[in-house]
């Protein structure tokens, strides 16, 4: 009995596992979820997340005109008014000859401007509306209106004597106000290269001052310092922040972040009159506890006793001794960063 039992055993055929429909269904739905769920990872890591972060920072005067984020359009819709204005104005002035009349004016051609005079050829000639059209016709007194204008050509003008100005009420010290706000812009690389997304926090908390003085007829920059707390640093992500406590800035450890320029910088004549100006200026940058030789630009406004200055500094993480923050191959910052300011600036 028990041979019996063995031999059945034994013939009996393998177990194989053999799937139902619905484990089928489940499996099908379970990987094709997880394929539309990386691919929409992927596409919003690579279009949008990050896209809100803040440009870098301009001038006001040149970022109100054309904001950086629509300067393509701003092109587009000034060119499409530009090519419209010809067109609308071309039928005008081909309707008007005036401006040749008035080179040339001769009695019965087209004038602009009625009661002008104009002598030519010997003859005194005046813009009337004859028919209701303007029209150059003979002046009832060319006499009159020859002596006129000799007379005029011939009034002395006697120049004002030339001045040499002392100072223009430019010169002195401007402290930070209002408005200035410093930061860091980091790249983020995700998934080995699979997204970019720049990474930028910022503080408002701003000190510093910028000494303008005059070396001859030049105006110059004396001296530019700014400290900025960067325990008051924020981006769009509170975890990064907190991260940037603790590791990268370490701001725990560092809460400042200071720039003091080495030597006076002239400013070219056309910062007088209000126009952005470009400069280069040398300094110390301290960072993490290092301090290292920079060279900043910097694009600078003086307008109504305010002053406006906005730089960039270009940052290597390792030389300042910062280890580049990343979460095990999942995210991690670049080894090169930026740290820029803008610097809105009163005169005391």
């Amino acid at each position: 009995m028990s041979t019996g039992l063995s031999t059945k055993i034994w013939n009996r055929a393998p177990l194989r596992f053999a799937p139902t429909k619905r484990w089928t269904k489940v499996v099908l739905a379970l990987a094709v979820g997880a394929v539309v769920s990386a691919v929409g990872a992927i596409l919003y890591l690579r279009y949008f997340y990050g896209k809100d972060a803040p440009p870098p920072f301009e001038l006001s005067s040149v970022a109100v005109f054309v904001p950086r984020r629509q300067r393509h359009r701003r092109r587009s819709v000034l060119g499409a008014a530009a090519v419209l204005s010809v067109i609308v104005a071309a039928p005008v002035l081909a309707s008007t000859p005036a401006g040749a009349a008035n080179k040339t004016p001769v009695v019965g051609t087209a004038c602009t401007k009625v009661g002008s005079t104009v002598t030519t050829g010997g003859k005194a000639l005046s813009c009337r509306l004859v028919a209701k059209k303007k029209r150059w016709i003979a002046a009832p007194s060319a006499a009159t209106a020859t002596v006129t204008t000799t007379s005029a050509a011939v009034v002395p003008i006697t120049p004002e004597p030339a001045t040499t100005p002392t100072g223009t009420g430019i010169e002195g010290i401007y402290k930070v106000g209002t408005g200035s706000a410093a930061g860091y812009r980091v790249r983020e690389i995700f998934v080995g290269g699979l997204a970019k997304v720049d990474a930028v926090g910022r503080s408002e908390a701003v000190t510093g001052s910028v000494v303008l003085v005059r070396s001859g007829k030049n105006l110059q920059v004396q001296s530019v310092t700014a400290v900025i707390d960067t325990t008051k640093l924020k981006s769009d992500e509170t975890r990064r922040d907190d991260q940037m406590r603790s590791i990268g800035l370490e701001t725990n450890k560092f809460p400042s972040a200071t720039f003091s320029s080495l030597t006076p910088v002239a400013l070219e004549a056309s910062a007088e009159t209000g126009q952005p100006v470009a400069v280069t200026v040398p300094g110390k940058l301290t960072l993490h506890g290092v301090t290292r030789d920079v060279q900043v630009g910097i694009d600078a406004q003086l307008r109504s006793g305010t002053m406006e200055v906005v730089g960039r500094i270009s940052i290597v993480m390792k030389d300042y001794g910062i280890d580049p923050p990343e979460i095990a191959d999942f995210v991690k910052a670049d080894a090169d960063g930026m740290l820029e300011f803008k610097l809105v600036l009163k005169k005391a």
